[in-house]
C-alpha cells in the first residue's frame, strides 16, 4: 500500500482533469516514482467503469482500491461493539453494522481504514466527529459516541438508520405529489438546521437520505461537510487539498468548477433531489458517463421543465399531478437549480417556504426565468449560428442611431417622423426576415421564437395603425404577420401552440393582401395572396373547421391555376401550383368519399415537380418536394398494392440523402421521421404488421430526440405523441399488448397536456381520442388471450371498454363544439358499439373452476 494515499488521490483527480491524450506526458512528470505512476494508471482504469465510478469522487475510489481486510484483532469486536457486517465505505473509512454489547442496540460504527490514519486524514475524521456532535435534529442521524480501537485507530458510533433511499421510498409507497412535497420539506428542515449550525452538507442525494418505516427521513453522511465557522477553520491546521468527494450528478455548477461552496450549493442539490422526486428522472440528458461531459451538462445544459419531463417518463406521478407541476413547481425547482448561486433561493428555508405556500395555494416567490435571460443563454450556446443575425441587427441599430442623429441635427419635424417610421419598419423586417430565419432550424430555439413574436407584434401593430397606403410597406406587413402566424401555430413547423394567435395573424395578412389585390393585381401580389389563403387554411384545419379549410385551399388552388394558364413558362408559379394541389389533397383527408380526388391531386403535384426537377436537377428544394410528393402518392394509394410502399420508400431514401448532406438542418431530419411515419401507416394498412413496427420505431427515434432537444416546441411534442400512439397500434398487431399499453399511455399523456394548453386545437383533441382507441385495442387484445386467468381477462376487457368510452365522449364533445370533421361523424357511434362489444365479451368469459 502506498505510504501517502491522499497524494495518490490528488494525482488521480488531477489526471482526470486533463484530456486523455495529455495524461501520459503529465503523469511522467508528476509522479515521483514508477510505482506511484503504475498505481495512478491502475486507478484511472476505473474511469472506463462509468456507472460505478461517477457516483463517487476520485478520493473515494482511490481509497476503496487500497482497502485491506481488518486485522484479526478487529474482525469481531471493537471496544464495546461487536461487528456484525460491513455496510458501506466512504472516503476516509468503512462503516460497519455493530451491536452495542452494553446497551443491546444496533449501531453504525465508522472506522478509519487501517494504514490510512495519516495526521491530515485523522484531522478530517475528528472534524466529522465535531460536525456530527454539533447536530441534534430528528431528521439527522445522531452521533452516539466516539473512541479508539486497540491499535489506536479512531472510530465513532452513529445511529443505525433502517430505511430506504428517499426516491425508492416514494416509488414503493406510491406517494402523491403533495405527500412527496411534505416529505421533501422535512429534508429541507434538516439541511436548514445544519446551515444554522454552520455546516454545509455538499453531497445531498437520495442514497444519503433514508426514510424509516414510519415515514421519517434521516439525513446521513456529513463526512464531506464543510464548516462555515471561519474562526474555527483558521485556527485549525490547514488541510491537505484532496479530490472533491461528491456525486457529480447532484453537484452544483460551482462544485464542478472547483469554486467556493456555500449554502447555495446545498440549495442546488435539494433542487436536483426535488426534480427527481417529482419526475422520476435526473434533470440532465447525458449520453455518456464521462466526467467532462457530466460537468459540461451541469454547467451549460438547461434542464427540461419538470412538468414536461414527468409527462415523458413512466413515473408513478399521475397525469393530473404531472400537469400540476406546471407553473409554481416548475419555477420553484428551476429557481433552486439556477446555474448562478446568486440567482437561486438565498436559503433552504426560502425554498421550503415556497413549497409550503404552493401547497396552501398561496403566491410563491419563485419567478419564471425571463425571456430575455433565456434568450441570452440560447445565443451564447449557438454563437456561430446566430452571429450573422446579430451582426445584421447590430448594423441596423447603428444605422438607426446614425439616422436619428442626422434627423435631430436637421431639426425638421417631418423628416424626423418619417425616419422614425422607417426605423420601426426596418426593425420589424430584421426581426422577421433575418434573426428569425437564422434560428428557425436550430434545436431548442423556442424561447427565441417566442421573444420574436412578442417584440415583432408590437412593431407590426404600430405600423398597421398608421394606415399608410404605401404598397411596399403593406406587402411587408402582410408577410411579417404570416411569419408571426407560423411561429404561433403553423402545424407544419416548429410552433408555440397558440392556434388562436396564429389565426388572428393570418387573417390580418389576408385582409391586407386582399386590399392590395383590388388595387394592383400583379402576378407577384396574386401569388402572395394564394400563399396566404393556403396558410389560413392550415390554421383553420387545426381549429377543426373542415369546410372553411377546404374553401381556403380551393381559393389558393384557383389563383395558382389561373396564373399558370396565363404564364405556363413561369417555374415559380408551377411550383406553387404543385403545392396547392398537394395541400388541397391533404385537406380532403378529413372529407368522406374524396379518396379519388385526393390521389388525383397528389399525382398532379408529383408530375409538376418531377418536371421541374428535370429542368433543375441540382435543386435541393425540388428534390425535397419530389420526395414528399412520392410519399403522399404512396400514402393515398391502395396499401395492398406493392407500388404504394415502393413510392414511399423512394421518397424516404431521397430525404435521408438530403439530411445526410445537411446534418444541421433540423427540418430535413424531421421530414425523414415523417417519411417513416407514412411508411408505417401504409404497411400497417397493407397487412404487414412487422414492417409497420420497424418503420414506426425509426420514426420514434427521430421524434423522441426532437422533443427532448426542444421540449417547449408543441409540434415536436405532438409528433412524439403520434409516434407513441402508432407504436401502440403496431405492438397490438404484433401480439405484444403490454408494450402497446406502455406506449399508448405515454402518447395519451402528451396529447392530453397539449390539448389542455391549447383548447381550441381540434386536432389535439381528436388525437387524444384516437390514442384512447389504441389503448382500448391493446387491452382488448389482452382480454382475448386464452391463456390468461379469468381475473386478467376480466380486468382487460373492463379497461378496454373504459378507453372506448373515453374516445366516444371526446368525439361527442367535438361534435357539440361544431369542430367534428365530416369523416369522423360516425366515430361516437362506432366507439359506443366497441364498448358494448367489450361488455358482451365480459359476459361470455368462462367462470373459473372452483
Amino acid at each position: 500500500m502506498p505510504e501517502n494515499p491522499e497524494t495518490l488521490a490528488e494525482l488521480v483527480k488531477s489526471a482526470l482533469d486533463r484530456a486523455p491524450s495529455e495524461r501520459a506526458a503529465w503523469l511522467a512528470a508528476a509522479c515521483p516514482s514508477a510505482g506511484m505512476r503504475a498505481e495512478v494508471e491502475s486507478l484511472l482504469g476505473f474511469q472506463e467503469q462509468a456507472g460505478a465510478f461517477i457516483e463517487r469522487g476520485a478520493l473515494e475510489i482511490a481509497a476503496e482500491s487500497l482497502t485491506e481486510e481488518l486485522p484479526p484483532e478487529l474482525s469481531e469486536r471493537i471496544g464495546d461493539y461487536r461487528i456484525l457486517a460491513r455496510i458501506g465505505s466512504g472516503g476516509m473509512g468503512d462503516v460497519f453494522l455493530a451491536e452495542d454489547v452494553n446497551l443491546k442496540r444496533k449501531v453504525a460504527l465508522k472506522l478509519v481504514r487501517p494504514g490510512m490514519a495519516s495526521p491530515d486524514l485523522l484531522r478530517r475524521f475528528r472534524s466529522e466527529e465535531q460536525i456530527l456532535a454539533s447536530l441534534n435534529h430528528p431528521n439527522i442521524a445522531h452521533l452516539h459516541g466516539a473512541g479508539a480501537a486497540s491499535d489506536a485507530t479512531p472510530f465513532f458510533v452513529m445511529e443505525h438508520v433502517e430505511g430506504v433511499p428517499i426516491d425508492a421510498y416514494c416509488r414503493a409507497q406510491n406517494l402523491s405529489l403533495s405527500d412527496r412535497l411534505e416529505l421533501f420539506r422535512k429534508v429541507c428542515a434538516a439541511v436548514q438546521y445544519a446551515h444554522q449550525h454552520l455546516v454545509i452538507h455538499r453531497d445531498l442525494k437520495p442514497s444519503n437520505i433514508l426514510v424509516t418505516e414510519n415515514g421519517e427521513p434521516k439525513l446521513l453522511d456529513f463526512g464531506i461537510a464543510k464548516l462555515l465557522d471561519e474562526e474555527a477553520s483558521l485556527s485549525a491546521p490547514r488541510a491537505v487539498t484532496v479530490a472533491p468527494i461528491m456525486t457529480p450528478d447532484y453537484a452544483s455548477p460551482e462544485q464542478v468548477r472547483g469554486e467556493n461552496v456555500t449554502t447555495a450549493s446545498d440549495v442546488y442539490g435539494l433542487g436536483v433531489l426535488l426534480y427527481e422526486l417529482l419526475t422520476g428522472e435526473r434533470p440532465y440528458h447525458i449520453k455518456s458517463r464521462r466526467p467532462d461531459e457530466i460537468a459540461r451538462a451541469i454547467t451549460e445544459q438547461e434542464p427540461t421543465r419538470p412538468s414536461m419531463a414527468a409527462l415523458r417518463r413512466d413515473s408513478q406521478i399521475t397525469s393530473h399531478d404531472a400537469r400540476s407541476l406546471r407553473g409554481d413547481l416548475d419555477n420553484i425547482v428551476l429557481m433552486a437549480m439556477r446555474k448562478e448561486p446568486e440567482r437561486r433561493y438565498q436559503s433552504v428555508a426560502q425554498l421550503s417556504e415556497d413549497i409550503r405556500r404552493h401547497l396552501a395555494a398561496q403566491p410563491v416567490s419563485a419567478q419564471k426565468d425571463t425571456v430575455r435571460y433565456r434568450t441570452s443563454k440560447f445565443v451564447r450556446r449557438h454563437k456561430v449560428s446566430v452571429l450573422a443575425a446579430l451582426l445584421v441587427a447590430g448594423s441596423l441599430i447603428a444605422g438607426i442611431v446614425a439616422t436619428a442623429i442626422e434627423a435631430r441635427r436637421a431639426n425638421e419635424q417631418r423628416q424626423n417622423a418619417e425616419e422614425r417610421f422607417n426605423d420601426v419598419r426596418r426593425l420589424a423586417n430584421s426581426l422577421m426576415f433575418e434573426i428569425h430565419d437564422a434560428v428557425k432550424d436550430l434545436q431548442g430555439s423556442t424561447p427565441t421564437r417566442r421573444l420574436i413574436v412578442t417584440r415583432a407584434l408590437e412593431y407590426l401593430d404600430g405600423l398597421a395603425r398608421k394606415k399608410t397606403e404605401n404598397p411596399s410597406l403593406q406587402r411587408e406587413l402582410a408577410t411579417a404577420y404570416e411569419k408571426i402566424g407560423d411561429i404561433q401555430g403553423n402545424p407544419y413547423s416548429a410552433n408555440l401552440g397558440d392556434t388562436e394567435g396564429a389565426l388572428t395573424s393570418y387573417r390580418k395578412a389576408a385582409r391586407i393582401r386582399e386590399r392590395l389585390g383590388q388595387k394592383e393585381a400583379t402576378t407577384e401580389t396574386q401569388m402572395e395572396l394564394g400563399r396566404t389563403y393556403r396558410g389560413l387554411g392550415d390554421i383553420l384545419e387545426v381549429k377543426g373547421d373542415t369546410a372553411q379549410t377546404i374553401r381556403e385551399y380551393r381559393r389558393s388552388l384557383e389563383i395558382f391555376a389561373q396564373l399558370a394558364a396565363i404564364d405556363p413558362a413561369n417555374l415559380a408559379v408551377q411550383d406553387e401550383l404543385a403545392r396547392a394541389d398537394e395541400t388541397l389533397a391533404d385537406g380532403l383527408n378529413r372529407t368522406p368519399h374524396a379518396d379519388a380526388e385526393r390521389l388525383t391531386n397528389y399525382e398532379k403535384a408529383l408530375a409538376i415537380r418531377e418536371g421541374l426537377l428535370r429542368h433543375d436537377g441540382g435543386s435541393t428544394k425540388l428534390r425535397r418536394s419530389v420526395a414528399l410528393s412520392l410519399m403522399k402518392v404512396g400514402g393515398a394509394s391502395d396499401p395492398h398494392r406493392p407500388e404504394a410502399g415502393a413510392s414511399i420508400r423512394r421518397g424516404v431514401a431521397m430525404l435521408e440523402s438530403l439530411a445526410t448532406a445537411d446534418p444541421n438542418n433540423s427540418r430535413a431530419r424531421r421530414e425523414v421521421g415523417w417519411g417513416y411515419y407514412q411508411l408505417g401507416n401504409t404497411l400497417g394498412a397493407g397487412d404487414d404488421p412487422a414492417g409497420a413496427l420497424e418503420s414506426r420505431r425509426k420514426a420514434f427515434v427521430i421524434r423522441e430526440k426532437f422533443a427532448a432537444d426542444d421540449p417547449q416546441n408543441a409540434q415536436a411534442q405532438f409528433d412524439l405523441a403520434v409516434s407513441h400512439a402508432d407504436l401502440a397500434e403496431s405492438f397490438t398487431a404484433n401480439g405484444d399488448p403490454a408494450q402497446a399499453v406502455a406506449h399508448g399511455r405515454e402518447g395519451f399523456e402528451i396529447f392530453t397536456a397539449l390539448a389542455a394548453a391549447d383548447p381550441s386545437n381540434a386536432i389535439y383533441a381528436r388525437n387524444v381520442a384516437l390514442c384512447a382507441e389504441k389503448l382500448g385495442d391493446a387491452f382488448a387484445r389482452s382480454g382475448a388471450e386464452a391463456d390468461a386467468s379469468f381475473a386478467q381477462r376480466s380486468s382487460a376487457w373492463s379497461e378496454a371498454r373504459d378507453w372506448y368510452i373515453k374516445a366516444r365522449d371526446i368525439f361527442s364533445n367535438l361534435r357539440t363544439r361544431g369542430t367534428l370533421a365530416p369523416a369522423d361523424v360516425d366515430q361516437p357511434q362506432r366507439f359506443a358499439q366497441r364498448a358494448a362489444a367489450c361488455d358482451r365479451a365480459l359476459a361470455q368469459l368462462p367462470l373459473p373452476a372452483n
